[in-house]
């Protein structure tokens, strides 16, 4: 039986957690984790690399603009984890921008597997998950 994926929704728009969160369980059926402060997400993250990697997320959408902590602020500090644990999760940069320099910065993290435009539906899903589900 194939491992559930655990998809973890940084963005600061409440109703926008909940739409894809809605939209990946009823597409993939995969755990979703949502947080709307990436400071708090980051710390948990942190909390479950170095104690149970098992609920370490799979696959990430990250918002860029927000709040206490921006996108790329997470991304700087996301880096800084163990390789054993970023090796196995890929990011996806999902935001309203359509900035080419926030395009270009993204290019720039290791971790960032893609950039996507908002908002998320189910074919941009099955083409980003679905490369990741058949590796496994």
């Amino acid at each position: 039986m194939e491992k559930v994926k655990n998809i973890l929704l940084i963005d600061d728009d409440p109703v926008t957690n909940m739409i894809n969160t809605k939209l990946i369980t009823k597409n993939f059926g995969f755990n979703v984790n949502a947080y709307t402060n990436a400071r708090e997400t980051l710390k948990q993250l942190i909390q479950w690399a170095a104690s149970d990697s098992n609920h370490f997320p799979d696959v990430i959408f990250l918002d860029i603009n927000m709040p206490v902590m921006d996108g790329w602020e997470f991304l700087s500090e996301f880096q800084k984890l163990p390789d054993l644990v970023l090796n196995r999760c890929h990011v996806f940069m999902l935001t309203s921008s359509i900035d080419i320099e926030d395009i270009e910065k993204s290019r720039s993290y290791k971790t960032v597997n893609d950039f996507v435009s908002k908002p998320l539906t189910p074919d941009k899903l099955k083409m980003l998950l679905n490369p990741i589900v058949s590796r496994n």
